[in-house]
Parts: C-alpha cells; structure tokens; sequence
C-alpha cells in the first residue's frame, strides 16, 4: 500500500512540474496583439527621414548607446500620447537671410512658414510627457543634456523651452542622399519569456537597383536574392520571397519595473 502512495504522491509531482512548464515557461504572443504592435513600433519606419530609418538593422548587434539622441528622442515623439500634443499655429512676423517666412513662437524659438503662406502650423508636447514616452521605449530617462532640440522630419524639428517643446517647420535643415531603395520587413514570432522579457523575429529585407542586402548597409549583399531577381525580373515581392531570402533579426525587449517592456537590443538570428 505505502508503495502505491509514493507511486501516486510521484505522478502528483510530474504532473505539477509538467503545468508548471506549461503556464510558467514561455510562450507564444498573437502577432496582430496590441502588445506585439506597440513594440514593434519602438522598431521605427523604413523611411530614412523618420528618426534616422530603422536604426536597429545593421547587422551587428545595436542597443541603446548605439543610436543618436536625436533618433531616440524623434521616436519618442512619435510614441508620445496623442493627446499630450497640442496642434498650434502662429503668424509669420519675419523674413530670413533666405527670404523665408519666419514665425517667432515662444520667447527664442522660431520656426519657418510654408512657402507662400503667412502663418506657421506646429504642435507642443511638454518635456515631461516626452520623457514619459521616452522612458517607455528605453526604459529610463531623457539625458538632460541632449534634449534641447531634435529632428522629426526631414524639415520638422522639436526645439525645448522652459519644460515646452515647440515642433515645426525648421528654419534650416539638411538633405540626406541616399540610393532608392525598398525595404521588406515580416514579422515571424514573438515569445515572452519566463522572466518577462519579450523576444520578436522578424525578416529584414532591403532591395536595391535591383539587389538584394541583409542590413542598412550597402555591402552585405545576398547573392542569392540578388540572383534570382536578375534571372526573373518580374518576380513578385511577397511573403514567400522575404521569408526565404531576407534575415532573421532578433528584437529583445526587456521588463520594466511596471510591467511594460521596453526595447533593449536588435541583432541577427
């Protein structure tokens, strides 16, 4: 009899671990979830102009210190709460040496006009609830001594006054040339981890006059994409076609102190 019991107390305990396993360990997230999608977009925009483009697929590892403070205060920006942004407008009250339309908004700032227009469209988010969306993507805060002004745009920047951040038309600006190119991006898994983390794959993608390359940078080509687009010229751009010759990259975002996740580091799979 005793036998027995240590026999049942035994599959008692499998069967305890074996749940454990299964409701403690890690498991998949629905890629169409909110949560998916709110971290994907910590990721950025493929357009260049946009926080610097995605900044996190060179093809080495990237974490926090690798991207610029401009980008990463663009991206909070473009995270920021809707409803913390206050659409604004001003009259122009100036002309440059440029003969550009000037509108002098807050005490020092001045933001440019449209051409042909008299009056200056922006949008205000105070520092606080920047920093709020900042310590969302990154997990801590703004550094004080790199926030004064940043770029959201090619021509759109934020400038800060006195806890106030004033973001419009810029009065001077530089074009980034770069080669036309089209890039793919598709999600393949997320999974949370036992301790919280969240971990999601994606395909990376980037073609260019008619090449096919595994990162940001121009010269880690994939011949064998590159091949078959040269071989079929009219070969359609799907799903298929991204997950067989783009690269798997790896998205670590990490568990914050209230329950969110934040974008921690990027590399390739």
């Amino acid at each position: 009899m005793k036998k027995y019991v240590v026999l049942f107390i035994g599959v008692i305990l499998v069967a305890f671990i074996i749940s454990c396993v299964i409701f403690m360990g890690d498991h998949e997230l629905d890629l169409n979830s909110e949560e998916v999608s709110i971290l994907y977009s910590y990721l950025g925009e493929v357009d260049v102009y946009h926080c610097g483009g995605l900044n996190q697929y060179t093809g080495e590892e990237v974490t926090y210190d690798d991207i610029s403070t401009s980008n990463k205060l663009c991206q909070a920006y473009y995270t920021a709460d809707k409803d913390n942004i206050q659409n604004e407008e001003s009259n122009t009250t100036t002309t440059n040496d440029q003969d550009v339309a000037i509108c002098e908004v807050g005490d020092t700032i001045r933001l440019a006009a449209l051409e042909d227009e008299n009056t200056c469209s922006y949008q205000t988010i105070s520092k606080d609830d920047l920093n709020e969306a900042y310590h969302d993507v990154y997990g801590t805060d703004m550094p004080e001594e790199e926030n004064t002004s940043f770029y959201i745009g090619a021509a759109e920047a934020c400038y800060l006054e006195e806890g106030e951040y004033y973001c419009g038309n810029a009065e001077t600006f530089t074009w980034s040339l770069r080669p036309e190119a089209t890039i793919y991006r598709l999600l393949n898994n997320a999974v949370k981890r036992i301790n919280g983390d969240i971990v999601i794959t994606d395909y990376y993608l980037r073609i260019s006059d008619n090449k096919c390359y595994s990162s940001n940078n121009t010269d880690s080509e994939i011949t064998a994409c590159s091949n078959a687009l040269s071989e079929n010229p009219d070969t359609t751009i799907d799903s298929e076609f991204v997950q067989e010759y783009g690269t798997l990259y790896e998205h670590t975002f990490k568990r914050n102190s209230n329950g969110t996740n934040y974008w921690y580091s990027s590399n390739i799979k």
